[in-house]
């Protein structure tokens, strides 16, 4: 969406539009204020998950005397949603963040909320399965090397191995549960789904 609004002003506008894309992504400066399109600049600050940071505009710029459209930047912002809050989108937000920006209303919410609660919880199986099988195997190394082990680490040996079949069960689950919700409404598993 972005490259086509770029595009559609290209020549003469390109310098108006590069300075709309820089108050949309970066916290505002006074001297934009004037020149500010708040319809994308709300509409941007949704679609990147941020809240609504129409009253720090309004402080900004008050102090250069423009008061920004507040009725233009909520519409964008309202449009912003429309892109933010889908399942896509929450699966792919879940992947490197742990917690939810809650910006969707609650009738948008149910899609990205759980797409965002799905990943982020095979994200956190993954690292507690390594950090289990990275501590079973320093004890199965020592035991190999004919190093001394004592019974309480064989014996914390098997819980981790237990605890890995559990994880691994509860992976399944978590997977099996998800794609089979979003063939339950028509949707397809995303391609990288099982790559956990």
């Amino acid at each position: 969406m972005i490259k086509t609004f770029v595009k559609s002003v290209l020549g003469p506008l390109c310098g108006l539009a590069a300075l709309v894309v820089i108050v949309a992504c970066e916290p505002i400066k006074p001297e934009h204020c004037p020149y500010a399109d708040w319809a994308a600049t709300g509409e941007l600050h949704a679609a990147k998950g941020y809240q609504s940071r129409l009253p720090g505009l309004l402080d900004t710029c008050m102090k250069v005397g423009v008061l920004p459209d507040a009725d233009a930047y909520l519409a964008g912002y309202r449009r912003g949603l429309l892109s933010f809050c889908t399942i896509e989108n929450g699966w792919v937000w879940g992947e490197h963040r742990n917690l939810n920006p809650w910006v969707c209303p609650p009738s948008m919410a149910e899609g990205f909320d759980r797409g965002f609660a799905v990943r982020s919880k095979l994200e956190a199986l993954i690292i507690e399965e390594q950090n289990l099988r990275q501590a079973r195997n320093s004890i199965e190394e020592r035991l190999a090397a004919g190093e001394p082990v004592t019974y309480e680490e064989v014996y914390d040996m098997r819980k981790m191995t237990k605890e890995l079949e559990r994880l691994n069960a509860e992976r399944e689950r978590t997977r099996n549960g998800f794609a089979n919700w979003l063939s339950a409404i028509g949707l397809v598993a995303p391609h990288d789904l099982f790559k956990y």
